[in-house]
C-alpha cells in the first residue's frame, strides 16, 4: 500500500495566521525548545544530539536520534513522519504499534467494516505505515544520552498511549500526548468513547474517561514541574490542573448517569458506570423512572424493536424495520389475514436495526415510506456518511414530510416530527385515533430513565433550541395523554412535567462543567466529531475521472467563522481549488467542493484523502477523511 499514497507534500498554509502559530518558538530550559504549533514540538539537546518529541511542526530539524511518540493520532504523528522517514528512529506505544506499522490494512478493511459499527472508535488513523524503532510500555525506562526516559502507561485519548517523564536541567517533564489540555481541560469528548467489561462501545458513554481519571493520578505521583501536551499551552501547575480536570470529568459523568436512557435497560450496569468515572463514594441524582402503561391501546403492537399501527379495517402502518424477525412476523400476519394491507412504513433513524429489512418490506408490500427531510439523504445515501450502526441498504423513493406536517390515515390523524435525539438524523411520529387514544413514537431517544445519548458519536447536539432541547419542548407541548413508545421498549410510557423539566435543567447543567471542561468557544466542537466532515465518505471511481468531495463544516460557534481548508492528496492527484477559505454562519453547515482529478496510469486499489482545518487559534491537520477506490 505504500506506493498508493505520498504525503511528501508542502505542509504549508499560505495563509499568514497559520504561518505566524508554527513560528512560535519557546526555550524551556537550555536543553529543551518548543515549537507551538498544530502539534507542540518539543527538541531536547545534549552533546550535539537531538531528541524530539511528538514531532517538528515547522520541518526546521535537520536531524534527530529519535522521534518520541505518546499515541497514534494521525492529526499528531503527522508532525514527526517527515523525521521518521529520514532515518530518525520512532518510538511508539507498544499497545499502538499496529497503528503506526499495519495502518494500511486497516484502511482496506474499512471500506465495508465501516458498516454496522458498533465498534465506535477513532478513524483518525494514519494512512502511511511507518517504520518503529522500538515500541515502548509502562514500566520501561530508556536511555539516551545522560537522561533516563521513564515510559508511563496511561489510556485515555486513545486506549493504549503513554507518558513520558524526563529529569532534564533540573526540571522534571511530562509528556502527555492528548491527555491534558492547557489548566484542566481535554480536547474532546467522544474520543473517549469505549466499550467496558459486559458495555459495548456503542453504549460506553465516554468510558475512558475512567482510565484517564487513573492515568492523570499515575502521572501526579510522579510530581512534574511542567506539562508538555500534544497540542494547547504548556502546563506549569500539573498538580491543580490534574486535580481539577478529574473533577470535572466526574461531575460530567454523574449529570450524565442521572438521566441516561441505558439505565432502563441494564439498571445493574450502572453501578459498573459509577464506579469507573466517578468513583464509588459519588452521589448520583437517579431521575425516578416515567409511568408505563399496562393496558396499551389496542390498535398498537410491538413487534421485536419495530411497531405496528392497525386501523379498525385491519390495515396498517409500519414503523422501522431492522430485524428480519420482524419482516416474516408481517408476512406470516399478512398470510393469517390479520393484516389485510400495509398502507405505509415510517423510518425513526438510520441505524441498521431500525433500516436494514425497510427494502424487503417494500417489496412485499408495495407501500410508501415517509421520513423527514433531515433523513432523506442519509437514508438514500449511507454509505456517504461515517457514523455507528450504518446499513448497506440504500432506501429509496421516500415520501418526504416537513417538520410538523400532518396526514389523515383512516381514522387516524399523523404528525410528523424532526427529532433529532438518539442522532442527529432522527424522526418521529404522532398517531392521533379520533376517540382520542395518542402514541408518540419516538424511536430510540427516549426510554423511561431517560435520555439515549450514550454513543457521543451519533451526533447529540447541546444547543439551546436543538438536539435534545429541541425533542423535550416538543414533549413539553404535547397533550398530557400522550403515550411515548421506544422502539426497542415494550410498555409504552409517559413522562411528568417534572421529569421533562427536571432531564432540561440537567442538560443545562451540562452545557455549564462541559463550557469549562473543554477549550473550545462552543462545547458542541467537543461532543461532535462529525463537524467536519468530507462528503461523500467513500465512493468508487475509475483512473483518469475527475470526482467531487465536499468539506462541509458545522459551524458550532455563536459567531461568524472563517474556517480555511486544504485537501492532502495522494501523490499524483490534482486537487481543485488547492486550498479554499469559507465564512459560514453561526450555528449553521458550510461547505466547499474540490474536484479531484485522479491520475490516468494509477493501480487499482484505495485512495486516501484528507482535510487540513484552521480557523481562529487552532490548526487541525489530517483532521477529517474520506476514501476513494480505483476500480480501474
Amino acid at each position: 500500500m505504500r506506493s498508493l499514497y505520498n504525503y511528501k507534500q508542502l505542509l504549508i498554509y499560505l495563509i499568514p495566521v497559520i504561518l505566524l502559530q508554527c513560528a512560535d518558538s519557546q526555550r524551556l530550559t537550555e536543553s529543551v525548545r518548543i515549537v507551538r504549533g498544530a502539534v507542540n514540538g518539543v527538541e531536547v539537546k545534549r552533546n550535539g544530539s537531538t531528541l524530539v518529541i511528538y514531532g517538528d511542526p515547522d520541518n526546521k530539524i535537520r536531524k534527530a536520534d529519535i522521534v518520541l511518540f505518546t499515541h497514534f493520532r494521525r492529526d499528531v504523528i503527522w508532525a514527526g513522519r517527515n523525521l521518521t522517514e529520514h532515518g530518525s528512529h520512532a518510538v511508539v506505544p507498544d499497545k499502538e504499534i499496529i497503528y503506526f506499522t499495519g495502518c494500511d490494512s486497516i484502511w482496506t478493511k474499512a471500506f465495508q467494516t465501516r458498516f454496522h459499527d458498533y465498534y465506535c472508535q477513532t478513524s483518525k488513523i494514519s494512512f502511511i505505515p511507518q517504520k518503529v524503532y522500538r515500541a515502548v510500555k509502562g514500566g520501561e525506562i530508556l536511555t539516551w544520552q545522560d537522561i533516563d526516559i521513564k515510559v508511563l502507561d496511561t489510556p485515555g485519548y486513545t486506549r493504549g498511549s503513554v507518558t513520558y517523564i524526563m529529569d532534564i536541567d533540573g526540571k522534571r517533564f511530562a509528556f502527555t500526548g492528548d491527555l491534558i489540555y492547557n489548566e484542566g481541560k481535554i480536547p474532546d469528548l467522544y474520543s473517549f468513547q469505549d466499550s467496558l467489561q459486559s458495555i459495548g462501545g456503542y453504549h460506553g458513554y465516554a468510558t475512558r474517561l475512567g482510565q484517564l481519571v487513573s492515568s492523570l493520578q499515575l502521572i501526579a505521583g510522579e510530581k512534574p514541574d511542567i506539562i508538555i501536551p500534544a497540542r494547547g499551552p504548556i502546563i506549569t501547575n500539573p498538580d491543580a490542573s490534574i486535580r481539577e480536570l478529574i473533577r470535572k470529568i466526574r461531575s460530567v459523568y454523574q449529570n450524565y448517569l442521572s438521566i441516561s436512557a441505558y439505565r432502563w435497560y441494564f439498571p445493574e450496569r450502572m453501578a459498573l458506570l459509577a464506579n469507573h468515572v466517578p468513583g464509588p463514594d459519588a452521589h448520583v441524582d437517579w431521575m425516578p423512572f416515567a409511568v408505563t402503561e399496562k393496558k396499551p391501546p389496542a390498535w398498537y403492537i410491538h413487534i421485536n424493536n419495530s411497531n405496528l399501527v392497525f386501523a379498525d379495517d385491519s390495515s396498517a402502518f409500519l414503523i422501522d424495520c431492522g430485524v428480519t424477525g420482524t419482516f416474516k412476523r408481517l408476512v406470516a400476519l399478512k398470510q393469517s389475514g390479520r393484516l389485510k394491507s400495509l398502507d405505509g412504513v415510517f423510518i425513526t433513524h438510520y441505524h441498521d436495526d431500525h433500516t436494514n429489512n425497510i427494502n424487503d418490506v417494500l417489496k412485499e408490500f408495495d407501500c410508501p415510506v415517509y421520513a423527514t427531510r433531515e433523513l432523506e439523504d442519509i437514508l438514500g445515501n449511507p454509505g456517504a456518511y461515517d457514523l455507528p450502526c450504518l446499513t448497506t441498504e440504500s432506501i429509496k423513493d421516500l415520501n418526504i414530510m416537513q417538520d410538523g406536517q400532518r396526514i389523515l390515515w383512516k381514522d387516524f390523524t399523523l404528525t410528523f416530527r424532526f427529532f433529532p435525539g438518539q442522532t442527529l438524523y432522527h424522526d418521529a411520529l404522532l398517531f392521533e385515533k379520533s376517540n382520542g387514544e395518542t402514541i408518540f413514537f419516538i424511536g430510540d431517544s427516549f426510554t423511561p430513565s431517560g435520555i439515549d445519548d450514550y454513543c457521543l458519536l451519533n451526533r447529540n447536539f447541546l444547543h439551546q433550541g436543538s438536539g435534545y432541547f429541541y425533542c423535550l419542548d416538543i414533549l413539553k407541548n404535547l397533550p398530557g395523554n400522550v403515550l411515548l413508545s421506544n422502539q426497542h421498549v415494550e410498555p409504552l410510557f409517559s413522562f411528568s412535567k417534572q421529569q421533562l423539566d427536571h432531564m432540561t435543567n440537567m442538560l443545562k447543567e451540562r452545557t455549564i462543567i462541559m463550557k469549562d471542561l473543554f477549550p473550545w468557544d462552543n462545547i458542541n466542537f467537543g461532543i461532535d466529531e462529525q463537524w467536519v466532515r468530507i462528503y461523500p465518505y467513500a465512493q468508487k471511481t475509475n483512473s483518469g475521472a475527475t470526482v467531487e468531495l465536499s468539506v462541509k463544516i458545522f459551524n458550532h460557534s455563536d459567531v461568524v467563522n472563517t474556517y480555511h481548508i486544504k485537501p492532502d492528496v495522494p501523490a499524483g492527484f490534482d486537487p481543485k481549488p488547492a486550498s479554499s477559505s469559507l465564512e459560514i454562519q453561526p450555528r449553521t453547515e458550510g461547505e466547499q467542493v474540490f474536484e479531484i482529478r485522479i491520475p490516468k496510469k494509477i493501480p487499482a486499489g484505495l485512495f486516501m484523502v484528507s482535510a487540513d482545518i484552521s480557523t481562529g487559534n487552532w490548526d487541525l491537520r489530517r483532521w477529517s477523511e474520506a476514501m476513494i477506490e480505483v476500480v480501474q
